[in-house]
């Protein structure tokens, strides 16, 4: 076999490892063996066609009209084909996303409403808002069933929520200074240095 045969042989192996390459996942090591051969194949045209140097600069030409074309044809057609449509994905149509959007309206009217949690949120659970069972997830915080909680925002299609102050908690007024007053009367067991 001579070196323009080889350099044949070898863009056709480098075509065939390319179509591979979409549908075998190699993390890029067959697309890497692909460039390999490509780059082997023009060393061997260059060796058979060196003292015609037409001839080489055809076969150069050829090979950067063939592979944009394989590729390219290989990308239009094979998401047409049967087992293009079952590997790819479609995008969702306007009817499945708008499902989406009407059901995050819905909760994002329930934002700033008092509920109870009716699981455990460690932190996502279920949640009784509005006299409805909602998906949710804390802000991080663990909440045991049975708990007074609000509302913060929506994430997806989960409400957001954080533990409810209690109605005796909600009426005293905040300190502005940020201090807290004490109702107990524990000791310090630290002295608190007065300037």
């Amino acid at each position: 076999m001579d070196n323009s045969h080889i350099a044949i042989l070898l863009l056709v192996v480098s075509l065939v490892l390319l179509v591979a390459e979409v549908f075998i996942p190699s993390g890029g090591m067959i697309l890497i063996t692909a460039l390999v051969c490509l780059v082997a194949s023009v060393w061997f045209a260059w060796r058979a066609w060196a003292d015609y140097p037409a001839a080489f600069w055809t076969y150069i030409a050829s090979v950067i009209v063939i592979i944009p074309s394989v590729v390219g044809s290989l990308l239009y057609w094979f998401p047409k084909t049967s087992m293009g449509k079952r590997i790819l994905l479609e995008a969702p149509t306007l009817q499945e996303v708008s499902a989406y959007d009407e059901e995050v309206a819905r909760l994002q009217k329930l934002v700033g409403e008092r509920g109870e949690t009716v699981t455990l949120l460690n932190p996502g659970g279920i949640v009784m808002v509005a006299g409805e069972r909602h998906h949710c997830e804390s802000e991080g915080l663990m909440i045991e069933p049975r708990e007074p909680v609000q509302v913060v925002r929506v994430s997806g299609n989960r409400l957001v929520v954080r533990p409810a102050p209690k109605p005796d908690e909600r009426d005293a007024a905040p300190d502005p200074r940020g201090f807290e007053e004490r109702t107990d009367d524990r000791s310090l067991d630290f002295e608190v240095p007065y300037s």
